[in-house]
């Protein structure tokens, strides 16, 4: 399987970029996860996050929505790694082959701890579970 991840604006900007002529973030998701592969062999999964907006994810010809673990506003610091800190969770979690479900949860988890701090810092005793 190949994964492609990217938040809002990346996926609208590909879309541009590619004359899809969309900018509706499931569209695009389900358009890049059907893109041509030059190996063939593999489908490809595609994460969409949107900031508080749920995460979208196509696969197989289908688009599913996530929501994400909602912050009060006074509670966030800083945005900046919150994508990493995404990819990092999600990938936490393929590696052990959960499911994408899990997968997101994780992603969300992590993206959560992260923008409750300054810069890409994280507690010394994470509570995931």
């Amino acid at each position: 399987m190949d994964y492609v991840f990217g938040n809002e604006t990346e996926a609208r900007t590909f879309s541009k970029v590619h004359g899809w002529e969309t900018d509706n973030v499931e569209e695009i998701a389900l358009k890049i996860s059907q893109w041509p592969k030059a190996s063939g062999t593999h489908k490809r999964i595609t994460v969409i996050t949107q900031g508080a907006d749920p995460v979208v994810v196509a696969e197989d010809g289908k688009v599913k929505k996530f929501p994400v673990i909602l912050l009060p506003k006074e509670k966030l610091v800083d945005t900046n790694g919150a994508g990493d800190a995404f990819v990092g969770g999600f990938l936490s979690q393929l590696v052990q082959e959960k499911p994408i479900e899990e997968s997101v949860r994780a992603g969300c988890y992590a993206a959560n701890v992260i923008i409750q701090r300054s810069g890409c810092t994280y507690p010394e005793k994470p509570s995931f579970n």
